[in-house]
């Protein structure tokens, strides 16, 4: 028997017995996506995320931090699957929830921000991304100073998303020359 058709049957055994919101169904659960996503088996853990975001949103409520952890989960989970659209989506959601809840400058606030630009980036909206690690690097200056790691590290990314959007405007050609 696999690990996963192993969690699988003890998931059906706590469902039934304890039910679908128990805890302890939903721990299995969790570790049953979380395996999925190590085995990069994205679809099973995009799906398994999404099952744990729905029951946390009803359960805990859309802005508990374990119902925008299982979103930001789902995010970078979609984001490996090449799903850039709808993971900026999740991750801008989780970002607006974490600045009004914790505050814009709390730590998971700025990871979030960060994970959001870099999806941006890989998406192919430098403009986007470079916009979003500037606004982070204003925080993390303030926050941190400018010359903690953490701070630097968001000057790199801020400086290789402008130049990528500079390369990309460099390759758009000339309609105008053209008529």
């Amino acid at each position: 028997m696999s690990i996963v058709s192993d969690y699988e049957q003890l998931i059906a055994d706590q469902t039934r017995v304890l039910g679908a919101d128990h805890p302890d169904t939903l721990t299995s659960l969790r570790r049953l996506t979380e395996f999925r996503f190590d085995c990069r088996d994205f679809a099973g853990a995009a799906a398994g995320y999404e099952q744990l975001h729905a029951v946390r949103v009803r359960i805990l409520g859309a802005d508990h931090e374990d119902t925008l952890l299982m979103l930001a989960n789902l995010a970078a989970t979609r984001a490996m699957m090449g799903d850039y659209t709808t993971a900026v989506i999740d991750y801008r959601q989780v970002y607006e929830r974490r600045a009004r809840v914790l505050g814009p400058d709390a730590p998971d606030t700025l990871r979030t921000l960060s994970m959001l630009a870099d999806v941006r980036g890989s998406a192919g909206d430098h403009e986007g991304a470079a916009a979003d690690f500037q606004q982070l690097l204003e925080a993390r200056n303030r926050v941190l100073g400018p010359e903690h790691e953490e701070t630097l590290r968001t000057r790199g990314d801020l400086i290789y998303q402008r130049s990528l959007l500079i390369t990309a405007q460099q390759q758009v050609p000339d309609l105008e020359a053209d008529i």
